[in-house]
């Protein structure tokens, strides 16, 4: 059976053995990759590096190998945050009860996913809020296209309902541009970052449309 797997903001779909290179193209235009799933050999090679990068930042205890022929997985226990592992670039930022923290690198493309507790009363409205004051405090910050109401997700579908805030900032000397989504979760507020450099290149409307569609999945998936 075919599954969706959403990694660091790119939807991989594992495919069939002897794909077509134009469908490959085709969908890597959209953001999509045609993945083959893991054999169980791969899935046990898969399970040890997890297990090493959650031993080398120190959060075993907090998260649970969740990793299956789709990919590797971790899992926060106290949140329920499923973070892509076992691959180049992928680590876990920081980790306590109270909150996660994840990064895929990917090229020069970075995606960050966090979720800490909500404080008591938190909406939607505040904390996407405090998101654009912590964002305006970036060096170099500067508006790109706002902040926009855009999660309202299909009944049923277990989606959050969120905000996306675009800016550009200076990381590590250089122009960013970030795409920043947030909303609330059982209690936690998830946010995901992708950041790339600021090329003034207008993003990939599938890209777009994917990234509005499926944010929430690494706390709605698995659970």
């Amino acid at each position: 059976m075919r599954a969706w797997a959403i990694i660091a903001g790119v939807v991989m779909i594992p495919g069939v053995a002897g794909a077509q290179q134009s469908s490959k193209d085709v969908l890597a235009s959209f953001g999509m990759k045609i993945v083959e799933p893991m054999t169980a050999k791969e899935l046990a090679a898969t399970r040890v590096r997890v297990d090493a990068e959650l031993a080398r930042s120190g959060t075993a205890a907090l998260f649970e190998n969740v990793s299956d022929a789709n990919g590797g997985r971790a899992r926060h226990r106290a949140s329920g945050l499923v973070c892509p592992l076992g691959k180049k670039g992928q680590r876990v930022l920081a980790a306590s009860m109270d909150q996660a923290s994840c990064e895929t690198r990917d090229g020069s493309t970075v995606y960050k996913t966090k979720v800490e507790r909500a404080p008591e009363g938190a909406t939607l409205d505040t904390v996407a809020a405090k998101a654009l004051t912590d964002a305006q405090k970036e060096p170099g910050y500067a508006a790109s296209g706002g902040v926009s109401v855009t999660g309202h997700p299909r009944p049923g579908s277990g989606l959050p309902d969120h905000q996306t805030l675009r800016f550009l900032s200076r990381i590590d000397g250089h122009e960013r541009a970030s795409r920043l989504q947030i909303g609330v979760v059982r209690g936690w507020v998830l946010t995901e970052r992708r950041e790339t450099p600021n090329t003034n290149a207008q993003p990939s409307s599938m890209s777009e449309i994917l990234s509005e569609a499926t944010f929430g999945t690494s706390m709605t998936a698995q659970q």
